[in-house]
C-alpha cells in the first residue's frame, strides 16, 4: 500500500543558499546532511549518471513536511530558467497551506522573494499566489481550501 508523500526533492546549484532560503523563510530545519562520492554504483544507477557525486540535506518543518535538497557536484545539472512557465510539463510547483496569503505574500516580498503574481482570489474564499525560490522553483501559497 502506498502511504503519504514523504518529501519533495529539489536539485540546486547552491545547497547552502537553498538551505538558508528554506530555513529562514519557510521554517524548515536541517535534520540530516549526507552525500556521496564518485564510485558509488548504486547512486549512479539511481541518478542515471556515471561517476556521480552530490551533497544532500534533508529538511523538515514542525508540521512534518520534508524537503530534500541536493547539489550534484558531478555531473553538473543543467540550469533551468528561473522564470520557466508553470505550464511546462513535469512537476511544476509545490504548495504551502497558509492562514493568510496576503500577509505571507507581504512578509516574503519584503524579504526579497520574487512572485509571479499578487495574491489572487480564484474562487470565493480561495486565495493563492506563486513565488519563486532562488533557483526558480515555484512555491504556491494557498488559503481557503
Amino acid at each position: 500500500m502506498i502511504g503519504s508523500l514523504h518529501h519533495v526533492g529539489i536539485s540546486t546549484p547552491d545547497i547552502e543558499r537553498a538551505i538558508t532560503f528554506y530555513t529562514s523563510l519557510f521554517g524548515f530545519e536541517v535534520i540530516d546532511r549526507v552525500g556521496w562520492e564518485a564510485g558509488d554504483e548504486a547512486r549512479d544507477r539511481q541518478v542515471h549518471a556515471t561517476g556521480s557525486s552530490a551533497r544532500h540535506a534533508m529538511m523538515q518543518r514542525a508540521d512534518g513536511m520534508r524537503l530534500e535538497l541536493r547539489q550534484y557536484e558531478h555531473p553538473a545539472g543543467r540550469p533551468r530558467a528561473v522564470d520557466a512557465p508553470v505550464v511546462d510539463h513535469g512537476i511544476n510547483h509545490f504548495c504551502f497551506a497558509v492562514d493568510d496569503v496576503y500577509a505571507e505574500y507581504e512578509r516574503l516580498r519584503v524579504s526579497g522573494v520574487r512572485f509571479d503574481c499578487e495574491p489572487l482570489e480564484v474562487r470565493p474564499g480561495v486565495v493563492l499566489t506563486y513565488a519563486r525560490d532562488p533557483d526558480g522553483n515555484v512555491i504556491e501559497l494557498l488559503s481557503g481550501m
